[in-house]
């Protein structure tokens, strides 16, 4: 009953004081609630949620998200996404062979043949309608895989590569362009489209384009010895690279080495001999036979000779130089013809030119000459003039005149150097000469006190010396005039002379 009492019994009324205390500590206890499992289950959701959107549609976008590995089209940067899926099985017999049903998912490639760092397009059909398919570059499971030491390229590691990813429009039809790793170590690769969170999946090989390598100059027009850079890539890995100008035969003009990478960088070279015009620099590959080719405007050499002296005699040199001819070349002097046996051959240097060549004259040449200088290689040809003078000696005897049974001999200079000279008497204009005595001179040409004849005793008015140079061909002439003796002399007739071997030449 007491009980029943108390609840029936009016509340006793609080003070307000007491009421407002209440409601703060009931406010206090509103604003702290107390924090569930299933609370904390929502929010792990929702992070979740928010980091597959980065992943997925950020990049897509073409938005980077820090943090998150990059997929943009370069296809040098290794994805961490699970390795591709691969299509679905074929279905169909057709005349044999198993193929697709229709309806599946196919990509293409242009160009299906590809050049390292070209631009391939990929074309795909069959896929969802909005969907984003991604585009991946890889190592073809029916390619070989490289051999030897070379480090692979990144795209031939084994792990495809992200090259981009394009949104399927309103018939699934998509279109997506990347560029090609400028350096590969395997023929083909494996381009696969797959759509991101589905089963739709296509694959395309890629073939890399070999014997077409790639070569680059730094200038498109030179003569022959002009210096400047080639740069090629595209070949095997380390092979020897052999370069021609013009040809893709015979001794390469320089051999080079490909890198790990099948390529050479910039590399100074001399423009080589060839036909003047349009020609082409050609590389070869010496164990792939790749080749690759650039065009170059070769033009035209214009040589120059300096000789000196301009004129010379018998047994003397001339001397000359040249410039304007193919570096290390030779080159070919024939005298008054650009044919025929050339009478000696000089080499050019780096720059090519030459310096400090000679000849010495012979004595049967008289007059005016040329020297023709032809490039064996480059056929460059160019000639020079000079003359060869002839020997004009002078003589006298040891006495103007005289009587008969003076005994003269003779003085003589300006002959060639060491030839043998002849003497003939003769005692009217116009008659035959008698070999009368015989000397030699020295290397300057000239003799003194040499000789010995007798004036006879019949002679009379004068005789005539005529001094003949053996090897030159040259004349000198002397009147030795005879006094009159006022009647005979009695002196012996001289014996026909007679002339020493040694004396002939």
């Amino acid at each position: 009953m007491q009980t029943l009492k108390r609840r029936l019994a009016p509340a006793k009324r609080r003070p307000a004081s007491a009421g407002l205390a209440g409601k703060r500590r009931s406010r206090k206890r509103l604003a702290r609630p107390k924090i569930s499992g299933r609370r904390i289950l929502v929010a792990v959701v929702a992070v979740f949620l928010l980091f597959s959107v980065g992943r997925s549609v950020l990049p897509a976008l073409g938005i980077e998200t820090p943090g998150l590995p990059s997929f943009g089209g370069g296809g040098d940067t290794p994805t961490d996404a699970p390795t591709t899926k691969a299509p679905k099985a074929p279905t169909v017999d057709l005349n044999g062979v198993m193929v697709p049903g229709g309806g599946e998912p196919m990509i293409t490639l242009n160009p299906g043949l590809v050049r390292l760092g070209g631009t391939v397009t990929v074309n795909g059909s069959g896929f969802d309608q909005g969907s984003v398919v991604e585009v991946y570059l890889g190592p073809s499971a029916t390619a070989a895989q490289p051999s030897g030491k070379s480090k692979p390229s990144k795209a031939a590691a084994g792990k495809p590569v992200m090259v981009g990813t394009a949104k399927a429009g309103k018939y699934g039809i998509f279109t997506l362009n990347f560029p090609f790793p400028t350096k590969m170590t395997t023929p083909v690769l494996e381009v696969t489209a797959q759509a991101r969170g589905s089963d739709k999946v296509a694959k395309a090989d890629a073939a890399v384009a070999q014997g077409a390598g790639q070569a680059a100059l730094s200038a498109v027009v030179g003569k022959p010895g002009d210096v400047i850079n080639l740069t090629v890539k595209g070949f095997s890995p380390g092979e020897e690279l052999q370069v021609f100008w013009g040809r893709i035969n015979g001794d390469p003009a320089l051999t080079l080495k490909a890198d790990e990478d099948g390529s050479v960088g910039k590399t100074p070279i001399k423009v080589g001999v060839t036909a003047v015009g349009t020609t082409s620099l050609v590389v070869v590959g010496k164990t792939s036979g790749a080749a690759a080719s650039a065009p170059f405007q070769v033009l035209r050499l214009y040589p120059s000779i300096k000789l000196a002296p301009y004129a010379v005699k018998a047994t003397q040199s001339i001397t000359f130089s040249g410039a304007g001819f193919a570096p290390g070349e030779r080159v070919l002097v024939r005298l008054n013809a650009a044919g025929g046996q050339p009478v000696m051959a000089v080499t050019t240097d780096g720059a090519g030119g030459f310096k400090g060549a000679g000849l010495t004259m012979p004595y049967q040449l008289k007059g005016a000459q040329s020297l023709v200088f032809i490039g064996e290689q480059s056929r460059a040809a160019t000639s020079t003039g000079f003359t060869i003078l002839p020997y004009t000696p002078q003589a006298r005897t040891n006495a103007y005149g005289g009587l008969p049974g003076t005994v003269v001999n003779f003085y003589a200079t300006q002959f060639a150097p060491n030839e043998a000279v002849h003497v003939y008497a003769k005692t009217s204009k116009g008659a035959k000469g008698d070999l009368v005595s015989a000397f030699r001179v020295d290397k300057k040409g000239t003799a003194r006190a040499v000789g010995q004849y007798t004036i006879p005793g019949n002679t009379e008015n004068s005789v005539i010396f005529e001094l003949r140079g053996q090897l030159s061909g040259s004349t000198a002439t002397v009147n030795f005039k005879v006094d009159s003796s006022g009647g005979p002399v009695d002196i012996p007739t001289p014996k026909p002379y007679v002339l020493p071997k040694d004396l002939e030449k």
